[in-house]
């Protein structure tokens, strides 16, 4: 199998691995995310240390939030990249199709969506969300580690 070939392999087992999630960031991201790296060949996000608020890059990379009175949050980025990127996960799921047994009149199976159902108008709607989710926390980063590219 040449280089080539194999990469292809590679990545259509990525996919086909991942495509069948839905409905749980939490549990999902972080692997998604490293398999992801693994699968470019590029460095993967390194352990948290005790210095959490000086990681270059890291999963739940926290930032804090001042309301001009005071009053501070924290929040965290789901990963981070110093001079890189925000990245903020959301978990979709794709449309499910009724059961034989759906259509025959059983209850429907409960099943969860995550954030949204893929290629919906409220896929699309939370992903601008989650942009601006991202643009408010890369604000929040200290000034002196400068901003990750938006676009």
């Amino acid at each position: 199998m040449s280089n080539t070939s194999s990469a292809n392999h590679t990545a259509q087992a990525f996919i086909s691995r991942w495509k069948l999630s839905g409905a749980s960031e939490r549990a999902n991201y972080q692997l998604f995310l490293t398999e992801l790296c693994e699968l470019l060949g590029v460095e993967k996000p390194r352990p948290a240390s005790d210095k959490v608020h000086e990681a270059a890059y890291t999963f739940e990379r926290p930032v804090e939030f001042d309301d001009g009175e005071g009053k501070k949050t924290t929040n965290f980025i789901d990963l981070y990249k110093q001079h890189c990127f925000v990245l903020e996960a959301k978990q979709g799921s794709d449309k499910t199709v009724a059961s034989e047994a759906e259509l025959l009149g059983a209850d429907k199976a409960k099943t969860k969506t995550g954030t949204a159902t893929r290629d919906t108008r409220t896929w699309e709607r939370e992903m601008k969300k989650a942009k601006e989710q991202a643009l408010r926390y890369a604000r929040s980063l200290p000034a002196s580690e400068g901003w990750p590219p938006f676009w």
